[in-house]
Parts: C-alpha cells; structure tokens; sequence
C-alpha cells in the first residue's frame, strides 16, 4: 500500500490499513450481494413468463392441468431448485455484507475517537486532515465525523 505521508507511527498505519481492509470487502460483498440479486431477478422474471406462457395460458381454465403440466416436466422443479438456492444465497452473501459494514463502521469511528491519541503533537494534529482526505479521495473513507 502505497502511503501518502511518512510522518504516520505504526500504529495508526495498521489502523488505517485495518480500515481500508474492512472498506474493500465490504465493497466487495456489497458487488456479490448486488450481481446475486439480479441474476435471482432475472430468473424469477424468466421463469415466471415461461410459465405463465406455456403453462398456464394454454391451460387457462383447468388448473388440474396446470399443474399436471408444470410437475410432469422435472426441470421446472429444477430450475425452480436453483432459484431458490440463489436466493438463498443472497440472504447469506447480505449477512456478511451487513456484518462486513459494521466492522469497517466500528474501525472508522476508532479511528475517529482515538484521534486525540493517534495525533498527539500539534504538528500532527494540524497535519491529519491531509491523511484524512487522502482516505477520501482514495478510498471513499471519512475520518472527520462518526456519521455514515
């Protein structure tokens, strides 16, 4: 990681490094949950369409042989097996997403409430807002208020 500043202790490199960390996979999920949701979309949406098409327009007023027709076809049940799998798994990929966000937030606000420790010198104090946009602009991360 390429560090804009060489006055920085170890200490607060690790935190921000830390920080950074925690802010890309939660990123990272973030993408995974948003792909999940609209392939899981797509498929309802097709399979929906497939159905309503070919099984129930054709059989419109015999539900006995809508539903003959949708279970005698094997891969209906398939498919709809891995729908619900994908959707399955956007519920677990939004969990870690959701846990992945709270860690990087909880970092952030140390970072943020130490910063009287983490900046001790004046020199320091009044050279952090450097560091602090630098978070910014790289990474999408704001160190100046606890808010999200």
């Amino acid at each position: 990681m390429e560090w804009f500043h060489e006055n920085i202790d170890e200490v607060t490199k690790q935190m921000v490094s830390a920080v950074i960390e925690k802010k890309q996979k939660f990123e990272r999920l973030k993408t995974i949950v948003k792909v999940l949701q609209m392939i899981t979309f797509i498929g309802f949406s097709g399979f929906f369409i497939y159905v309503a098409l070919f099984i129930v327009y054709p059989n419109y007023f015999i539900v006995s042989s809508m539903i003959d027709d949708f279970l005698n076809r094997p891969e209906h049940l398939y498919i709809l097996l891995v729908l619900f799998s994908m959707y399955w798994s956007i519920l677990f990929y939004q969990k870690k997403c959701d846990k992945a966000e709270e860690e990087f937030h909880a970092l952030r606000c140390e970072i943020i409430q130490k910063s009287n420790d983490l900046w001790k010198e004046k020199q320091e104090w009044k050279e952090r807002y450097k560091l602090f946009e630098w978070m910014k602009k790289q990474y999408d991360i704001n160190l100046y208020y606890e808010n999200k």
